[in-house]
């Protein structure tokens, strides 16, 4: 059933979206990369690489280390990480979305099969199932836009190539999950 689907993709969203305390994890599945909100900054972690931080004021230090960026280059690492709290409110939105959408498939399923209606179930579930998939859509768009923000900054700042791995397949791929039937 689509619906089961689009539920367990969405608690894969918010899985990967939601963290402990104040910091939130953004995983591209690899186990090569993350990047975490910890303590105001957006911390990026590449597998082999030290972690580079961003400052909402758009100070990237890697290595603990300050690295001198051009007042253009700090635009684009403030618009990343604002990116980066972007992708992760649409995400939890989802995954609120999807929490919703189980409990109200749960009494659907209840409520159909108490009044021995059992056919009105899917039409119910399906209404919720098109919010979640809006919502889990919210997520793709908002995650082409931080890969495009990365890319730029990676273009216009050497010291951020290795940070810059969030996968450049074109993003119907995300989509494509989300709506597989």
């Amino acid at each position: 059933m689509k619906s089961i689907q689009t539920f367990f993709c969405t608690a894969v969203i918010a899985a990967l979206l939601a963290g402990c305390g104040s910091g939130i994890e953004i995983d591209d599945g690899s186990g090569m990369q993350s990047i975490r909100i910890h303590d105001g900054n957006v911390v990026i972690h590449k597998s082999g690489a030290p972690e580079a931080d961003i400052s909402a004021s758009g100070d990237l230090s890697i290595d603990d280390k300050v690295v001198p960026v051009t007042p253009a280059q700090r635009d684009l690492l403030k618009q990343y990480y604002t990116q980066v709290l972007v992708v992760r409110a649409n995400g939890l939105a989802t995954g609120k979305a999807g929490a919703a959408m189980a409990g109200h498939a749960i009494g659907s399923v209840a409520s159909g099969l108490i009044h021995g209606d059992p056919d009105s179930i899917g039409p119910a579930v399906d209404a919720q199932e098109k919010q979640v998939e809006a919502k889990a859509m919210t997520v793709c768009t908002a995650f082409d836009v931080l890969r495009t923000k990365q890319n730029a900054i990676a273009d216009s700042l050497p010291a951020f190539k290795p940070y810059a791995s969030i996968n450049n397949k074109p993003d119907d791929d995300c989509r494509s999950h989300i709506t597989k039937r």
